[in-house]
């Protein structure tokens, strides 16, 4: 397939840019600022054959080829934040959100939810008074990491959609979730503002909305090019920015409720960001 600017919806003037290896074609919208992988594999592919489980392993093993020292080094980094710092800002956030919410009953989804493991650790995470209140729920086009997910929300009363995010939330009836999480997923929606806006849809009054992806006006991804760890062929395929993010919020009747200094350090190669209905959408 090929994609029009998917921020503006329609064929816009654009520069190709060379950092991606043939047959990938990444452009940058003129008019918007947008980047984007012009010709992405379609969602059939995604379920096994590009699936997230398969690119990734695929993508660790390249980097550990090409850069074996700073692979190791990253690699002992991230396990050293996550289990000796117990550091993981996603969590935090839904945590925190959900610690606000005063409905009877609380309904968290996570789109591209995997195994289910970041749901488990946000209800682990909650008072039990609290935790039985809430009801987590996955999408995941996957067909491996659906059914290990659905295994692993089912412990908590949840379940897991074995579907596209699209076809996913399309399902859900409107103002029914409190908080929706996009971690390192919008970056891999072919259809992102669609997306965000089955996401504002969906969401009740007062709800939020966490998004974690690559930060593409990061200083590191200018220092490495092409090397840089937010490039990922073929299944990263739009970049954005903090301006680009907040743009496609509007676009999709969202607003950025949070996006602060630390959430979009350029030192750091992702950016953060807190997402409600805009107070004339809610």
């Amino acid at each position: 397939m090929k994609r029009v600017c998917p921020l503006l919806e329609r064929e816009t003037a654009t520069t190709t840019l060379a950092i991606a290896p043939p047959p990938w074609v990444v452009r940058e919208c003129r008019e918007s600022g947008f980047v984007f992988l012009e010709n992405p594999p379609g969602y059939d592919s995604l379920r096994a054959e590009v699936a997230w489980e398969v690119s990734s392993a695929r993508e660790s093993e390249r980097r550990a080829a090409a850069e074996p020292a700073l692979y190791a080094l990253s690699t002992a980094a991230k396990r050293f934040r996550l289990r000796v710092l117990k550091r993981n800002k996603v969590a935090d956030l839904a945590v925190a959100i959900v610690r606000r919410l005063r409905a009877p009953q609380i309904r968290l989804l996570d789109v591209g939810c995997g195994e289910g493991t970041l749901l488990g650790t946000v209800m682990e995470r909650l008072p039990d008074a609290l935790r039985a209140r809430c009801r987590p729920l996955g999408i995941e086009i996957s067909d491996e990491l659906a059914r290990r997910s659905q295994a692993a929300l089912a412990a908590y009363g949840g379940q897991c959609v074995h579907a596209s995010a699209l076809d996913g939330l399309a399902g859900l009836a409107p103002h029914s979730l409190d908080l929706i999480v996009l971690a390192s997923f919008l970056e891999h929606e072919i259809q992102p503002l669609p997306l965000l806006r089955e996401c504002a849809r969906t969401l009740r009054a007062g709800g939020r909305v966490i998004v974690k992806v690559p930060n593409y006006a990061s200083w590191n991804r200018r220092l490495r090019g092409t090397r840089w760890c937010g490039y990922r062929w073929p299944d990263h395929v739009n970049y954005f920015t903090p301006a680009t993010l907040a743009a496609a919020a509007r676009a999709a009747g969202l607003e950025v409720v949070r996006m602060n200094a630390f959430d979009r350090l350029p030192i750091s190669d992702s950016l953060y960001a807190v997402l409600g209905p805009r107070a004339n959408t809610a």
